[in-house]
């Protein structure tokens, strides 16, 4: 019984450091990606920043091209799934506010994986590049469609959709860019501005106050919190 224990527990050790060790290696590809852009960086340089052989790599990837769509797919799915949050928000406009926020704070916390997605799309096979751009264009209708129920409930100016959306992801992205965390605001002060400039842009006067549907919605949600609280005692 005792050896089988130890044969157990010796297993799942040797799990975790692999997993470990699969993190470790997709970490520093990622920083050298960045600083030195993938036709540039070699199976080499990982291994050799990792401490490991390079013929051992290949225990956790199949190819320095794998490990790049790994890093790009991944950071869009983790978009997708922070962004899917939104959804559950009742009102248009403010769905719309959150959708620019979280876009601005996670393109800020995650600025290497923004700017390894942006420059090495071409570094891609056919196949690799087609699911990019498809997990990109479902992203881009996130913001297309309450762009359309804004204008559809009357709330949002009759922009043209399309262009709107890209005018909006392209201004809010370009944070990563530029966003330092040693600067005069937080990135949480500048998603609120950048959020606060996009509702003013969009916002049809004939829907009344901005800042007043703003300050109902946030009373609505904190009406529902406290019963949601209530109800679960």
């Amino acid at each position: 019984m005792d050896r089988v224990r130890h044969v157990a527990v010796s297993r799942r050790r040797g799990r975790a450091a692999g997993e470990s060790t699969a993190g470790e290696i997709r970490s520093v590809a990622l920083d050298l990606f960045y600083k030195h852009g993938f036709q540039a960086t070699t199976l080499r340089h990982i291994a050799s920043r990792v401490g490991i052989q390079v013929g051992s790599l290949y225990n956790h990837i199949t190819s320095k091209g794998e490990l790049l769509f790994d890093i790009m797919e991944t950071v869009m799915q983790a978009l997708l799934e922070d962004q899917g949050q939104v959804a559950q928000e009742p009102d248009v406009v403010e769905r719309m506010r959150l959708l620019v926020y979280h876009h601005v704070r996670f393109h800020g916390e995650r600025a290497k994986e923004v700017f390894i997605g942006n420059s090495e799309l071409r570094s891609l096979n056919r196949p690799q590049r087609a699911r990019i751009v498809a997990l990109r264009h479902e992203y881009e209708q996130m913001f297309q469609k309450e762009l359309e129920d804004g204008i559809r409930q009357g709330k949002f100016l009759r922009v043209d959709v399309q262009v709107t959306s890209f005018g909006i992801l392209a201004m809010t992205t370009w944070v990563s860019s530029w966003y330092s965390a040693r600067g005069r605001l937080s990135l949480e002060e500048i998603a609120d501005i950048y959020s606060d400039m996009v509702l003013r842009g969009i916002w049809n006067p004939a829907a009344g106050q901005l800042q007043t549907h703003l300050r109902r919605v946030e009373r609505d949600n904190a009406k529902r919190s406290l019963a949601a609280a209530g109800a679960s005692k």
